[in-house]
């Protein structure tokens, strides 16, 4: 399913309502891992392939950090982690995709944004417990977890962490 792009802006409302059937469907409820990984996948696509052709027209300015934005990296930075878990229980593409995973894990950290708040501080520790197996260090996994949070989950911050991955990840 294609998100539509609206008036220069992605329509974050259905692509939050795709990810949450995605998830529900195949994460929470019936552990179908393989099966997220394949439907959250182009949506990660279609997400991060949009930032950067807008930042690109903008003369690689990052967006005002108001409420679309923050929707936008909200909703992105979930995304990632989702796909980043949902490869990872596909036991066979981990052993494929370590990198892939551990990056996707890393832009979803840096990413998320108010992480004050009980939803987002609970899904940042998953985050982390999940780096954590992945990388298998313990002294990495605290040294993501110590530079993420003290950005503090700004919008601003964590559009121009995004904006870094995008250029990096589109370009592989």
């Amino acid at each position: 399913m294609e998100i539509q792009v609206i008036r220069d802006h992605l329509d974050i409302v259905k692509l939050q309502q795709k990810m949450d059937a995605i998830v529900f469907d195949y994460l929470d409820t019936s552990n179908n891992y393989p099966k997220a990984m394949r439907e959250l996948n182009p949506l990660y696509i279609q997400v991060t392939t949009f930032y950067k052709e807008y930042v690109t027209k903008r003369a690689g300015e990052i967006p005002d950090a108001n409420t679309y934005w923050h929707l936008f990296i909200d909703c992105s930075a979930k995304l990632c982690y989702f796909l980043a878990a949902s490869t990872y229980y596909s036991s066979n593409a981990l052993q494929k995709t370590p990198e892939k995973i551990e990056r996707l894990l890393t832009i979803a950290a840096y990413s998320l944004p108010s992480i004050e708040q009980e939803e987002n501080a609970q899904l940042l520790a998953d985050m982390f417990a999940l780096y954590k197996e992945v990388v298998n260090d313990d002294e990495k996994a605290d040294s993501l977890r110590n530079k993420v949070l003290e950005q503090k989950g700004s919008v601003k911050q964590c559009l121009q962490h995004f904006k870094q991955f995008v250029d990096k990840e589109v370009r592989e």
